[in-house]
């Protein structure tokens, strides 16, 4: 290591490091008036939320910072200086999840323009070890200013966060800003929670009679109207011990049995579950078979909507309500449980490898002893997740006992210490929001409500909750008034009481009806919203609601590595993507009609043209369309023909297609919709996609020259720019 580069590391102890930053950064808030002047206004918090610093003004600090820092002759050229600056930049503008290879920090730097590097002045020709060796010296010099020098920089003047509303994008706030953020989330945090503080010699008790009882602490994540509190379940005080460590891992272990335990149960006897659903499998399911119910009566019914969301689930659920319901979950008090874990390698249909460990709860009477008999049940419950795979057993425990689970609850809901700034509270209402159990708990909560005041709903109409969103479908107009009625004044057994700036019907309300409460009103016939869908109030037919991406980057929304193999890598994300976007809801041609599904087709292909722009702007090494043309193109085709095989796995035992291109919807079909997507996305960033625009144009015109058109009409229609206004608000 050469002595200009052994003195940069020498002369920043600790100390030296922490004058150097006070006396050289400068960066101090824009408009301090302005921030003291926020105090006294009741907007406060809004206004500090939007005090976060752009990447531009945190670039423009980390850049004075290091140009104070690192000397001239380090750098050996302008050009290195820039390159390395350049990477800064795009450093501190990744997502959540994305990297910055070694290999994107080091291209294009110049080693023989760093003189330091060179073991005698003016020897140009150098042998290759000696070249690489160089190569390796600046790399070390490189990964350390970035990963340590820039790295502490922004933790030490920045608390930087995700979002509820801006995907993975991370946020920059000041220290001091984000201390009187958070002074002020605490303080809402304990007037909406019912905390009780402890004394030293409380919390000592807790953790003497529990020690495996993490003490967890609390962090705040922005919204776009406020703050949400998380409790890290898997971050615990003082584990840094062997011990603590041990001990933080035995709790861990426990919660995810009592985790496995209670879905055993909620599978074993659905119907504590109520009216919840646990993901979009569930909803198509439960959809699909009530609009089937509602077609098969001789004349359709006048449907009635009402979505209601919960006012801080988490939060207000009584915890005497809850350890009951789950108390007569568990029927039997001396059952035992059998813990299995095992673990599932797969390939997938692109050859990548995945590895997955899992944990099975069950009864003894349940219980499958040999491995052989455990793979076969779960073939018989699905056997397409275990296709291609390899299931390895890791462990069995035979010796949970349902009154050791309960009594393990008992102390996780009354007993869970939390941190706040130097003081320890025990939460004495609702479940803390973060934990494995936190949804699975809240769905029994409300279930065990719907159960006792609900019950009748299902008869006609369908009730669906997803965790603390309800949505009632019902063809009487009394029954959906009571059923607002009763969530407007609260069910205060169960904590329950709706946010009417998000409620939403499509019938009149009277004013005086509610004591002057009047929900948001939409038409009779309209696209209701409810959990990203929208519901055709009159057909029931189903549309994906887009308005979630409005004012965000599609970039910051999806993880893409460019690391290792990048075309590889982009080609495998989109296609795995697709294969999320695309399900049975949106699909299926016995719930919506074809010319539904030519749209819910066409806004997912443009979804994906806005995918594949992102992924190629984040392409390293300067990596650009016109170099391999053909690689591209084959891409955007996968997207077609992907999309068309989940179609007709969607829709078994129906003839999509004839000879030629006729049929109700041939694979030329999608092949088109797919094109014409692309060419409207890449069109506005010509100068990148000209070379891709022409041959795409080309393929939509012979395609246009197969189709018979009728089959021209919908396809023409369903890609009708009007139908995709809300496409018109991402930013990238």
């Amino acid at each position: 290591m050469r002595p200009l580069f052994q003195q940069l590391l020498a002369n920043h102890s600790e100390c030296q490091y922490v004058r150097l930053l006070r006396s050289h950064c400068r960066f101090r808030t824009a408009n301090q008036q302005v921030t003291d002047a926020l105090n006294t206004d009741p907007q406060h918090l809004m206004n500090l939320l939007r005090l976060h610093s752009s990447p531009w003004q945190v670039y423009g600090f980390l850049r004075a910072c290091l140009r104070k820092v690192v000397p001239a002759g380090l750098w050996g050229t302008r050009h290195n200086e820039r390159r390395f600056f350049k990477n800064v930049k795009k450093f501190i503008s990744l997502g959540k999840y994305a990297k910055l290879s070694l290999q994107e920090l080091m291209w294009k730097m110049k080693v023989e323009d760093c003189l330091w590097l060179r073991s005698s002045p003016g020897k140009d020709c150098v042998p290759a070890a000696e070249h690489r060796l160089r190569e390796r010296i600046l790399a070390m010099f490189l990964f350390w200013l970035m990963d340590t020098y820039v790295v502490q920089l922004l933790r030490s003047f920045f608390y930087i966060t995700e979002t509820t509303f801006q995907k993975n994008r991370l946020f920059f706030y000041r220290k001091s800003v984000w201390s009187k953020l958070q002074g002020i989330g605490v303080r809402q945090h304990l007037e909406r929670v019912q905390l009780r503080e402890l004394s030293q010699e409380e919390v000592r008790q807790y953790q003497d009679t529990w020690p495996a009882m993490p003490i967890c602490r609390l962090r705040f994540i922005p919204k776009p109207n406020g703050l949400r509190p998380i409790v890290n379940m898997s971050y615990s005080m003082g584990t840094r011990t062997f011990v603590k460590k041990k001990q933080a891992q035995h709790f861990s272990q426990r919660l995810k049995t009592l985790f496995s335990m209670l879905n055993y149960e909620r599978t074993k006897h659905p119907d504590l579950m109520g009216a919840s659903v646990l993901g979009m499998n569930d909803i198509y399911r439960t959809w699909r078979t009530f609009v089937l119910r509602v077609r098969a009566l001789d004349q359709t019914p006048k449907m009635y909507f009402v979505k209601a969301d919960v006012t801080g689930a988490y939060d207000t659920i009584p915890q005497d309500k809850l350890l009951e319901v789950v108390a007569n979950m568990i029927r039997h008090s001396e059952s035992m449980y059998c813990s299995r874990q095992y673990a599932v390698v797969r390939r997938d249909s692109q050859g990548q490898v995945h590895k997955s460990f899992r944990r099975q709860v069950s009864t003894l009477s349940d219980f499958q002893p040999y491995m052989s008999q455990f793979v076969m049940h779960l073939q018989d419950s699905d056997a397409s997740a275990l296709r291609n795979s390899v299931v390895i057993e890791q462990s069995i425990s035979m010796n949970e006992t349902s009154s050791g689970l309960l009594d393990f609850f008992l102390h996780f809901v009354r007993h869970s210490v939390m941190k706040i700034g130097g003081r320890y509270y025990v939460q004495c209402q609702g479940i803390p929001q973060g934990s494995i159990l936190s949804t699975l708990l809240c769905s029994l909560c409300f279930g065990d409500m719907e159960n006792k005041l609900f019950a009748e709903v299902q008869q006609d109409g369908l009730l669906l909750r997803f965790v603390d969103d309800f949505l009632l479908v019902t063809p009487h107009l009394a029954q959906a008034k009571a059923f607002l009625s009763t969530l407007v004044y609260g069910v205060p057994e169960y904590g329950c009481t709706i946010n009417l700036q998000k409620t939403v019907v499509n019938f009149p309300v009277e004013t005086g009806a509610l004591d002057g409460a009047v929900p948001h009103q939409l038409p009779a016939h309209c696209l209701f919203p409810w959990c990203g869908l929208l519901l055709d109030t009159q057909t029931l037919e189903v549309f994906c609601d887009y308005s979630g991406y409005a004012r965000t980057s599609i970039k910051m929304s999806l993880t893409f590595q460019s690391v290792f193999k990048a075309g590889k890598t982009m080609r495998y994300k989109l296609l795995s993507v697709l294969r999320l976007k695309c399900h049975g809801l949106f699909l299926d041609l016995q719930v919506n009609s074809l010319q539904t599904v030519c749209i819910n087709l066409y806004k997912i292909f443009l979804l994906q043209a806005y995918r594949f722009h992102a992924c190629v702007i984040q392409l390293p090494f300067d990596q650009s369309v016109r170099k391999n043309l053909a690689f591209f193109l084959d891409i955007i085709s996968n997207q077609a023909s992907c999309c068309y095989a989940i179609l007709k796995v969607k829709n078994p035992g129906m003839k999509l297609k004839a000879k030629g291109a006729s049929g109700s919807f041939p694979p030329e079909a999608a092949r088109w919709l797919c094109y014409r997507a692309f060419l409207i996305k890449l069109a506005v960033h010509s100068v990148i996609y000209k070379c891709l625009l022409g041959p795409l144009r080309t393929a939509q015109k012979q395609l246009c020259r197969k189709l018979p058109g009728a089959t021209m009409t919908i396809l023409k229609a369903a890609a009708d720019p009007a139908l995709s206004t809300d496409f018109q608000t991402i930013l990238d």
